[in-house]
């Protein structure tokens, strides 16, 4: 009887609290919630602002960031309890997506497990627990939103980086950077190199937008398109240009998946042929493309760091040094990077490598599995029902490839990129399954 009562009383007090969930007010709170974390996780304004719009080379100035940890806390809270109220709308998806991401749920386990060898093991168990945490929010826009809603939501969150990053460029101090890359645009962010990044990706985004069918003006996206080109350019970030171009060609190029019989394959033996071509003059092709982008065969000291770094790999090349763990300045296990290269390193500026350092071979395969049979989805999608919003996955997974090259965005908690990786992840396999009927047998 008490059991009985308790049920009657908590389903009477919560019963205000998802009827109002289910209002139109509601759903418009839930897209500024979407939206405002998309910014945040995209370090957009609240680091410029955090750090006083300081520039590289202002100085070694350690700023306090310590509260972007309970925004990061509030997000997962905030996510969780969405998960519960919109059991009902989000339950099926979500049962999808963890059927379909076998691999994506065992990297983050296993992430969390590399606490029991971690170097750092609180840093581990806090890592990983933001690593979680800022993939379940990705996952919560998939199970949430559908596939066109998901991409309209990507758009806004573009459109508002773009348009307030035109307007602090007027702010004296903060859109356009100082110091060592004076004249530089820089946005609403720290550095030119991560507006760069992203606005690589909005660029790509809206070219992509244009091209649907759902577009309510196509005007407005190519204006999109262009202004973001330009601020690309702007940025002088010659990695960005050149990714921006490459994303460019890739859309354009993928539109071969539309093509059928003798024409498709003259067009992958035409891929294949150039691509046979790089890799035999691959370093005359480096070289040339570096000497165009005005940048040293090094990359800017990269691969010399990358040398000193692969040793480190194989200390502990199986199962890595934990998750967070390796990265302490010379308070940890990147002192000997440190002295080897005398540079204080943040990353290895490669996140192949970082993933390897920090989760070892098994690490690495387990989100490459991830990726890759994410790819290989989207390319089944495209090539039996061809459709622009689904190229949207196979050109950030593209993207994914490119800049980790340089710099270190794989499984980093508290990032867009990730947040975007696991929706291209997420929304794929669902995506897949509809359009396939996948039975047990093809699940991750």
């Amino acid at each position: 009887m008490f059991i009985q009562n308790f049920i009657i009383s908590t389903q009477a007090l919560t019963k205000p609290i998802f009827d109002f969930v289910e209002t139109a007010f509601f759903a418009k709170l839930e897209k500024a919630f979407v939206l405002i974390f998309l910014i945040l996780y995209s370090q957009a304004i609240t680091i410029l602002v955090l750090t006083g719009a300081a520039s590289e080379g202002d100085g070694n100035i350690h700023w306090n960031l310590s509260i972007l940890t309970v925004f990061w806390f509030l997000n997962y809270l905030l996510t969780l309890i969405l998960f519960i109220l919109k059991w009902r709308v989000v339950r099926d998806k979500l049962i999808s997506v963890i059927c379909h991401n076998y691999f994506l749920w065992v990297f983050l386990m296993y992430a969390l497990l590399s606490v029991n060898w971690s170097e750092k093991p609180d840093e581990t168990l806090k890592g990983a627990i933001a690593l979680i945490g800022t993939v379940m929010f990705g996952v919560y826009i998939v199970c949430r939103y559908s596939f066109k809603e998901q991409i309209n939501i990507i758009v806004s969150f573009f459109s508002i980086i773009l348009v307030m990053s035109i307007l602090f460029i007027f702010i004296p101090g903060y859109g356009i950077q100082g110091a060592k890359h004076a004249g530089a645009i820089r946005g609403v962010f720290n550095h030119k190199n991560i507006f760069g990044q992203i606005i690589t990706l909005s660029t790509a985004t809206f070219l992509l937008y244009s091209k649907t069918n759902f577009c309510p003006d196509k005007r407005l996206a190519y204006l999109g398109f262009t202004a973001s080109f330009i601020l690309v350019v702007a940025s002088r970030s010659s990695s960005s240009l050149l990714y921006t171009v490459l994303l460019i060609a890739l859309i354009h190029a993928v539109q071969v998946l539309r093509f059928r019989g003798q024409l498709f394959i003259w067009c992958l033996g035409t891929f294949a042929g150039s691509y046979f071509f790089i890799a035999t003059w691959r370093q005359t092709v480096v070289n040339y493309v570096l000497n165009l982008l005005g940048k040293d065969p090094t990359l800017t000291g990269r691969t010399d760091i990358w040398d000193v770094i692969l040793s480190k790999i194989q200390e502990k090349i199986w199962f890595g040094y934990g998750l967070d763990a390796f990265w302490h300045g010379i308070y940890g296990e990147s002192f000997y990077i440190i002295n080897a290269v005398r540079w204080e390193l943040p990353s290895a500026h490669n996140g192949f490598l970082d993933l390897t350092l920090h989760l070892g071979v098994v690490g690495l395969g387990l989100l490459m599995l991830t990726v890759w049979i994410t790819f290989v989805k989207v390319l089944a999608i495209l090539k039996t029902d061809f459709s622009w919003p689904h190229v949207w996955p196979f050109m950030f997974i593209s993207y994914t490839f490119m800049i980790n090259m340089s710099e270190s965005f794989l499984g980093v908690q508290n990032n867009i990129q990730t947040v975007f990786l696991a929706i291209a992840c997420t929304s794929t396999s669902v995506e897949f399954s509809k359009m396939f009927g996948a039975t047990p047998q093809l699940k991750d």
